[in-house]
């Protein structure tokens, strides 16, 4: 593995981050899904943390495929596999010569195309496409900020299109956990940056 201590702080700072909202991410999920949303994404957060000290941290694109990798494996269900595909190809897009915040659009672009949720759907795609388009042309402040608006919303829109969600009914008042979880995710990264 190769060492970026910057690299390695944010990594982990995002996963205990998500490690700590398990609970809450299944209570929300348990209004308009099945209950198991921060389960999920503490498994993939914690299998995560638990290979921080072997990633290639000093090569992006290394450590984009092999978080990829981890999440396919390790989190199970659709989210899982969906997030296996967002890194993967966010990784291939890097490895191409393509700028870190441009990558990371290919990789939703790639998610959104197998995965089929889109802007509006109710899902994560609500806070991580906002967000990743803020990144590529305002940083990461505005990111947060566009993410945690994306998540927001998701409470006022009507039945999810996607996701265990669309199988329940109209559920309005209750923001889309995996949104909630992308919203926290990129606070996380914030609060490593900017001085509170």
């Amino acid at each position: 593995a190769s060492r970026d201590a910057g690299a390695e702080r944010l990594i982990a700072a995002v996963c205990e981050k998500l490690i700590s909202l398990e609970e809450a991410l299944n209570d929300l999920d348990a209004k308009a899904g099945d209950g198991d949303t921060g389960s999920t994404v503490a498994t993939g957060a914690r299998s995560v943390l638990d290979r921080v000290d072997t990633l290639p941290l000093a090569h992006q694109a290394a450590t984009l495929a092999t978080i990829g990798d981890t999440l396919g494996t390790s989190m199970g269900g659709s989210s899982g596999v969906l997030l296996s595909i967002f890194f993967t190809a966010a990784a291939q897009s890097l490895n191409g010569g393509a700028p870190l915040s441009k990558a990371l659009l290919a990789g939703l672009d790639r998610m959104t195309f197998y995965g089929g949720a889109k802007l509006g759907d109710r899902t994560m795609v609500d806070a991580l496409e906002p967000a990743l388009k803020a990144l590529d042309t305002n940083g990461l402040e505005a990111a947060a900020s566009a993410a945690r608006r994306g998540a927001q919303a998701t409470a006022a829109m009507p039945k999810a299109k996607a996701g265990r969600s669309a199988y329940i009914g109209r559920q309005l008042d209750i923001a889309d956990p995996g949104a909630f979880a992308v919203a926290e995710a990129f606070a996380a990264m914030v609060a490593m940056f900017v001085p509170a």
